[in-house]
């Protein structure tokens, strides 16, 4: 129904323009080239409007055909004509940003008025002057008549200049509130799809979401750091528990070796004894059994020599059995000292290696938890500071757009004041120049004799074309005004923008905590895998500290590698510390770059609504100097007349 309707408004505009320049034709050159001029430019406006109209309806078959499942803004945007690509955008995105309307067609709608108006006046002219030449020229009254016949007529003929440029400007005016009408249905289907199918893409429901997720971090913050310290208290007992179980587990091996060695050595001495005993018993048996044949054979000889032969045999036998004696003797106390001095010794040896086992043990498990404690302490007062300096941070911008949104109110009322001042100037002087108008038109009326009452009477139509002027130019000052309004909401759209902006940098301090709680999640990786490793070494070590100590009756070699393998331990673990600190170091400075950069995107936003600012004051200077200039063109044109 719009199209045809506006077909037919088209059809009507262009035949009142035809129709009157069909009288032209033959009569008035300078009529008939007004009227083409006027002609030429309802054409272009009507064409502005018909690739208005193409773009609204391909903006309506796109919000049409919006997929349920739609990824991503872009890939919908490119269906969109071009010059609604950014409007549409902005529109999804949440700024309350107007569609663009026709650029040229509000303009043309008034000078096609203008340009009829021209004609007028030219032909006015004209024939003013055609008439007062006859007056001068001629004192009969017919030929007078005769003389005034043709400027009249040439009147009538300059009128229809006007007839074509109001009819040429209402059809566009009226074609242009059809266009504006279609845009309108089109705008409100596009929020009605930004309510439903785009909102995912707004910036509203992303801030939503955004919430969501770190009001869940918020409370699973608390949760972390609790399993943080219970992790801490855990690895703590954990320490506590091995270190007495190993120092439980070397007390006892040290009193089983003990127990072992001087079992051994008992049984040793004891066996010692038993084969001396049996040595000296056999070598006496023997030493009786062969002496036993020569004595007997010899007591039956020599009986005197017998006996005296026994008695030095008896006391050879005793002599050496008495140094046979003294021999074991000395030599089981030797024995007995040597393995006394090496139990001592060892004893001495062992107990040292425990002492400093456990002095060792003790001064680990207080260092490292001195180390843990202070590395717990020192991220938890880290995070704090952080937040609160964000706090602090945020708190300050939000200041400083408070500030900066008091000074553009404050500009705003200013620039308000200024122009409600300077419009009511416009149509004080307007009245003015009408006045004038009419006491000139007066003036001329009272100047002409009785014979030229018609021509006075069709003259007298005159202040009413300038009264319809000067509603013309009255509507064009509240077409100006209404444009004032729409730079003025463009101004708090820039509001609006700032405060996105400020969402912006809410999310980028969203980003920064969810990267702190990245941090806090990724050093209790780090400590949950340093404290296994670390119970794995305690592990592997006590293994080889049992298998040491079965093997101690070997060496005392390898008691001194297990402390080195202790050190070792303990050396990797502070380098773990130590290459844990450098990366939390490295976290907290790659957050200060991006907390420098959010600020100088900031600072480049700031500076862009500045630049906004400065052109939308420019143009309303050249506006307002336009509007200055008016009155004295009107003068102007009033003298040349």
């Amino acid at each position: 129904m719009t199209r045809y309707l506006f077909v037919i408004t088209f059809l009507l505009g262009a035949a009142g323009v035809a129709w009157v320049g069909a009288g032209f034709v033959g009569n008035s050159l300078l009529a008939l080239a007004m009227t083409a001029i006027i002609g030429a430019i309802y054409g272009y406006g009507a064409f502005e409007l018909r690739q208005f109209r193409q773009a609204t309806s391909r903006l309506a078959s796109a919000l049409t055909a919006v997929p349920d499942d739609l990824s991503t803004l872009g890939d919908w945007l490119g269906k969109v004509p071009a010059s609604l690509q950014n409007a549409v955008r902005l529109r999804i995105e949440g700024e309350r940003v107007g569609l663009p309307g026709p650029v040229l067609t509000p303009y043309l709608v008034g000078l096609l008025v203008m340009l009829g108006m021209l004609g007028t006046f030219l032909g006015m002219v004209v024939t003013l002057n055609g008439a007062v030449f006859a007056l001068e020229k001629t004192t009969d009254l017919d030929a007078i008549r005769s003389a005034l016949a043709m400027p009249i007529k040439g009147l009538g003929l300059a009128f229809g200049t006007s007839v074509a440029g109001v009819a040429a400007s209402a059809m566009l005016g009226l074609m242009s509130a059809l266009c504006r009408r279609e845009r309108l249905a089109a705008a409100q289907l596009l929020d009605s799809r930004i309510a439903t199918g785009l909102r995912r893409f707004s910036l509203t429901h992303q801030r939503q979401e955004t919430l969501k997720a770190l009001e869940s971090q918020a409370q699973i913050m608390p949760a972390v750091l609790d399993r943080l310290q219970a992790m801490m208290v855990q690895m703590e007992a954990m320490n506590r528990q091995l270190g007495q179980e190993l120092g439980a587990r070397l007390i006892g091996n040290q009193d089983g070796f003990h127990t072992e060695v001087r079992r051994v050595y008992t049984d040793l001495a004891t066996a010692v004894d038993h084969s001396l005993r049996e040595s000296l018993r056999h070598s006496a048996q023997l030493t009786a059994d062969s002496i036993k044949p020569v004595v007997e054979a010899a007591m039956c000889a020599i009986t005197g020599e017998a006996t005296q032969t026994h008695a030095r045999l008896a006391d050879a036998v005793q002599l050496q059995l008495d140094g046979v004696a003294t021999h074991f003797g000395a030599t089981a106390a030797t024995v007995a000292a040597t393995w006394t001095a090496a139990l001592a010794s060892h004893e001495q040896t062992s107990d040292r290696l425990v002492s400093g086992l456990d002095a060792s043990l003790a001064k680990f498990n207080q260092t490292f938890a001195q180390r843990a404690d202070a590395l717990v302490t020192g991220a938890e007062a880290s995070m704090r500071s952080r937040i609160a300096a964000e706090a602090q941070w945020i708190e300050q911008h939000g200041q400083r757009m408070d500030d900066l949104a008091g000074l553009l109110r404050s500009e705003l009322g200013a620039l308000r004041e200024q122009e409600a001042v300077r419009g009511n100037a416009a149509v004080e002087r307007l009245g003015q120049l009408q006045t004038a108008l009419a006491n000139h038109l007066t003036t001329l009326g009272t100047a002409l004799e009785a014979p030229l009452t018609r021509l006075i009477e069709m003259a007298s139509e005159v202040p009413r074309a300038a009264a319809e002027v000067i509603g013309q130019l009255r509507q064009e000052i509240s077409s100006s005004v209404a444009r004032d309004n729409e730079l003025l909401d463009e101004r708090t759209r820039i509001l609006e923008t700032l405060n996105g902006l400020l969402d912006a940098i809410n999310h980028a301090s969203v980003e920064q905590r969810r990267v702190i709680d990245s941090l806090v999640a990724s050093s209790a990786v780090a400590l949950t895998s340093a404290g296994s490793a670390f119970a794995d070494n305690i592990a592997a070590e006590g293994i080889r500290l049992a298998d040491i100590a079965a093997h101690v009756t070997s060496s005392a070699v390898d008691v001194s590698s297990l402390s080195e393998a202790f050190g070792f331990a303990v050396h990797s673990f502070n380098e773990a510390n130590d290459k844990l600190i450098a990366n939390l170091q490295r976290i907290e400075g790659a957050m200060d770059k991006s907390m420098a950069r959010s600020d100088e995107q900031l600072a480049y936003y700031v500076a862009q609504a500045r630049e906004i600012i400065e052109l939308s004051m420019s143009s309303h200077k050249e506006i307002f100097e336009e509007l200055r200039q008016l009155p004295g063109q009107s003068a102007l044109a009033e003298g040349s007349r």
